[in-house]
């Protein structure tokens, strides 16, 4: 279609815009970090605040990676509070003893389509060299019934940097 990337029917997010890069100006607020090793990647994503919305930079989107790697990795970054996945208490307070500024994210009934209407209600960027936010950015869908109705749940693929980016914004004090 006239050279433009059309948009997937079910996509969960809409209308990001990818830049070059960080703005000097942009602000840090939140490191998000989704656990992976075997099977799906260790994804942590950098939240910056700029001119009324926010951007997302790929920090590390990695299997096989140690807890001590992913508190090396974040011990190299700019210091900032990281949220990273509830379900994995034993890693966030191994990330603590290495002196990670660690949270765990909120979860529980309805918080991940909590979360994605967080993110939803945001203006978003993506810098260009985080290639995997991006893939799944265009990836991330509604799940559909046998008829092609589409539901309000979101697929559990393709979601890794997309969950590290909504820990982070769901602790952000937004107006939603």
């Amino acid at each position: 279609g006239e050279g433009q990337l059309g948009e997937v029917e079910g996509k969960i997010y809409r209308d990001w815009q990818i830049i070059d890069e960080i703005p000097h100006e942009a602000r840090l607020e939140r490191y998000g970090l989704d656990y992976g090793y075997t099977n799906d990647p260790t994804a942590i994503v950098a939240v910056y605040k700029y001119n009324g919305g926010f951007i997302w930079d790929e920090v590390t989107y990695q299997k096989g990676l140690s807890n001590k790697q992913i508190a090396d990795i974040l011990s190299n970054q700019p210091p900032a509070l990281v949220v990273a996945d509830s379900a994995e208490p034993k890693s966030n307070d191994e990330l603590l003893l290495y002196g990670i500024n660690v949270l765990p994210a909120q979860k529980g009934q309805g918080s991940v389509n909590h979360g994605i209407q967080v993110v939803q209600d945001q203006r978003i960027s993506v810098t260009k060299r985080s290639v995997n936010i991006i893939k799944e950015y265009r990836n991330y869908l509604w799940m559909t019934d046998r008829d092609g109705k589409v539901l309000n749940t979101p697929e559990d693929t393709w979601n890794h940097a997309m969950d590290a980016g909504r820990y982070a914004m769901e602790t952000l004090n937004i107006d939603v």
